[in-house]
């Protein structure tokens, strides 16, 4: 009886190519992803974790990884870590916290500026131009402030301002006289160049409040300082966009 021949299946050489072809897809899937990883958008990366971990937001520029060195809003800032006036914002706003000054304190902060509000009983007593003891210890804080970023800025403007009511004293003289020994203060122990200093006598003519109550008439008794990276004294930097603000 003869032997019966077994049916033999061919062989499909190339079979091994569909292997590969699944692993080369596998591979150009994985750098697809690795190149979309490295082009994060840094907002969208900075939104996430914010998300996630609050402590951790830092302002990003470029890649994910990168960080412009700029202190968290969330971290306390010495004047030695001073180096620019958005610094300097969150200097002036925790020093105002720490010391109890919100209701007597307001700093906005613009585009290229930083201006500070006190009221004046911070500073003087009423019709004086004396700064106060405890005057002298808050202008000196603040000046080793305006010392770290003096290199940065060109101007430093003071302004002071009365309220309307009667007074022995020339409302105009006073609001000049107390600006300039604010003025002299800075000149004196903390601003090196003089030229960037400059005091302004408003007295009762540019009033934020009425001149009806006690209460409003302490609140045009001020003097501001704004602190500007230009050399325009009088511009008119409340009406600028970008501005932050602690209000009193």
């Amino acid at each position: 009886m003869g032997k019966r021949s077994k049916n033999k299946k061919a062989v499909n050489k190339d079979a091994w190519l569909n292997t590969y072809a699944d692993m080369i897809t596998l591979i150009l899937v994985f750098f697809i992803l690795l190149f979309s990883m490295s082009t994060i958008d840094a907002e969208k990366y900075k939104k996430l974790v914010e998300i996630f971990n609050p402590s951790e937001v830092f302002e990003t520029t470029g890649s994910a990884t990168e960080s412009d060195g700029a202190t968290s809003p969330n971290e306390d800032i010495t004047v030695e870590e001073i180096v620019d006036l958005e610094d300097l914002y969150q200097y002036l706003s925790q020093y105002t916290k720490e010391n109890g000054l919100d209701n007597a304190v307001s700093i906005e902060k613009h585009e290229q500026a930083v201006s500070i509000k006190f009221m004046s009983s911070i500073f003087f007593e009423p019709d004086s131009a004396r700064i106060k003891a405890g005057g002298q210890q808050i202008l000196g804080d603040i000046g080793l402030a305006f010392k770290a970023v003096e290199p940065t800025v060109k101007s430093i403007r003071i302004d002071g301002h009365t309220a309307q009511a009667d007074s022995p004293v020339d409302d105009r003289d006073l609001s000049s006289n107390r600006a300039n020994e604010v003025l002299r203060v800075f000149q004196n122990g903390y601003i090196s160049d003089p030229s960037k200093l400059l005091s302004v006598g408003f007295g009762q003519y540019r009033p934020i409040a009425p001149n009806d109550t006690e209460a409003n008439r302490a609140q045009n008794r001020r003097v501001e300082i704004i602190i500007s990276e230009t050399d325009d004294f009088f511009s008119n930097i409340s009406t600028g966009s970008n501005t932050e603000s602690v209000a009193p």
